[in-house]
């Protein structure tokens, strides 16, 4: 299994198809963005599939025959040797829970999770899926009207439905003409080193710590930078993080936070101190622009930066439970809490800059994106919600048919089946990276994140040391030595409730 796990993040870390396009097919495509695109000799634009290249090109580029090319390579990825060591990994997962005398996979995972049970996973996917229905409803509607009206206008055939290659594109425009969001507007004002410095200010404010850069440091690339952590009022060293942010070949495709050194107490009674790295696929600066941010890259940053403090602020004796090493289905509430102050005005003021005049963010533009947090919460949660269910029907059976499954359980939560030939799990890396069964826990844990936030936070001051000083205290010291059910009653003062992640999403809890 163990194998077969690092074969599946291996195919995807050196998958490097090239598709090339005209400029007219990338019409729409924002033209610093082409520019920086290589060309083959027929004088094609080259588009990869990682990241910084496929998402501007599937949010703007208005040919649908473009976006589908794209979704289609991007959703078959590793298709074949892929979905071949998925398909076994779920049989031999199987196999193991059946000799630890468990019914399943997933019911040998949840037992030492939040959870305990499948079951409970289950009713908390539907539930949630119920009452985000009616907003996805209502979405679906909007982007059926301005795919008609894109249809007209520019001579494209009109179907009357939505597919995987339309749906960033249409969720895009409606961030646009809603919230009058342009988000190419918004990446001006958040080049990397003033969003890093404020960052790393904010959370120094907010934890009361010291971050300091060490240079002249052995690194595993020139891009690679390194920071000492130290507690402000004890002066005592707590860790050191490692930032690679930019996008290069071989390298893991995603945003992560990986520990490379757990704190704990050593034999002499001397603490080991917490080595972490955070790793990223950011945009890269150009030679006449720095590398500016999207909102959305801002709050990954903001919120892998949150596994890194939690793996430097943790206190505890043993390294099983240092850091991030809670109950899986909460890892992410204490990022996920951190994500709220790329959400806030005077957060998003001290990490933003315009790259060439030096202006500050200007309220009438702030307002915009702070609003649109709300924009597609349907089809986005129930796309969560999709991933989860998956992930939990897997995991719940002895066999299956990935791609048949996917397509399948994307009809019912979406509204449409994958796209023909591909096979999305073939490169949903957190399957055989560690989330097996387990994948709901972003949203789960988005349930106690909110609830943590509306109830401490944003009622009583967002940049409140007392509140940063309770949330280290309670939430991010005991790493994994006490039960997150426990933690969060410390925070809170109660048992969490769903309230505020409903009424962050936009819903009325009580309707």
């Amino acid at each position: 299994m163990s194998d077969l796990s690092i074969d599946f993040s291996k195919n995807l870390s050196e998958e490097n198809t090239i598709l090339t396009f005209t400029e007219e097919e990338l019409a729409g495509v924002p033209e610093d963005f082409l520019k920086s695109l290589e060309k083959n000799e027929d004088g094609k634009l080259k588009v990869s599939l990682k990241y910084p290249h496929y998402f501007p090109c599937m949010k703007k580029a208005r040919n649908p025959e473009t976006r589908k090319k794209l979704e289609t390579a991007f959703n078959s990825r590793c298709l074949k040797p892929n979905t071949a060591i998925l398909e076994e990994l779920v049989e031999l997962r199987s196999q193991k829970a059946d000799i630890l005398g468990f019914p399943t996979h997933a019911a040998f995972v949840l037992d030492m999770r939040m959870a305990k049970d499948p079951e409970k996973v289950r009713t908390f996917l539907v539930d949630l899926a119920q009452k985000l229905r009616p907003l996805q409803e209502q979405e679906v509607k909007v982007y059926l009207e301005y795919k008609k009206e894109e249809c007209d206008k520019y001579g494209y055939e009109y179907d009357g439905k939505i597919h995987y290659w339309d749906l960033r594109y249409y969720m895009t425009m409606t961030e646009e003409r809603q919230y009058a969001v342009d988000s190419n507007l918004l990446k001006e004002y958040f080049p990397m080193e003033v969003v890093t410095t404020g960052l790393l200010d904010i959370y120094r404010e907010l934890l009361d710590l010291k971050f300091t850069q060490v240079k002249d440091v052995e690194v595993w690339h020139p891009e690679v930078t390194l920071y000492s952590v130290v507690d402000r009022e004890s002066s005592n060293l707590l860790g050191y993080f490692y930032l690679d942010l930019y996008p290069r070949e071989g390298k893991y495709g995603h945003a992560a936070c990986f520990g490379l050194q757990p704190g704990c107490i050593q034999p002499d009674g001397k603490r080991q101190i917490t080595v972490a790295a955070m790793v990223a696929n950011f945009t890269k600066p150009t030679e006449d622009k720095p590398a500016l941010l999207t909102h959305d890259e801002v709050e990954t940053y903001f919120h892998e930066f949150g596994h890194v403090m939690h793996q430097i602020c943790a206190q505890s004796e043993f390294a099983l439970f240092s850091g991030t090493s809670v109950e899986r289905d909460f890892v992410e509430a204490p990022s996920q809490m951190l994500e709220n102050w790329c959400w806030e005005k005077e957060p998003l003021q001290r990490m933003s800059k315009h790259y060439k005049t030096g202006e500050a963010f200007p309220d009438h533009l702030l307002d915009k994106p702070i609003k649109s947090r709300i924009a597609n919460a349907g089809m986005f949660n129930l796309r969560q919600i999709l991933l989860g269910m998956f992930d939990q029907t897997i995991h719940t059976q002895k066999k299956v048919d990935t791609a048949k499954l996917f397509s399948e359980i994307s009809q019912e939560y979406l509204g449409f089946p994958s796209t023909e030939g591909t096979n999305m799990s073939a490169s949903f890396g957190h399957l055989a990276g560690g989330y097996d069964a387990q994948y709901y826990g972003y949203m789960w844990s988005e349930v106690f994140c909110m609830d943590m936030f509306y109830t401490r936070f944003k009622k009583e001051g967002i940049m409140s040391p007392k509140f940063g000083g309770d949330y280290r205290r309670y939430i991010l010291q005991p790493g994994g030595s006490i039960d997150a059910a426990d933690m969060l009653r410390n925070f809170l003062g109660r048992d969490p409730t769903p309230e505020a992640f409903l009424i962050s999403k936009g819903l009325n809890p009580n309707a």
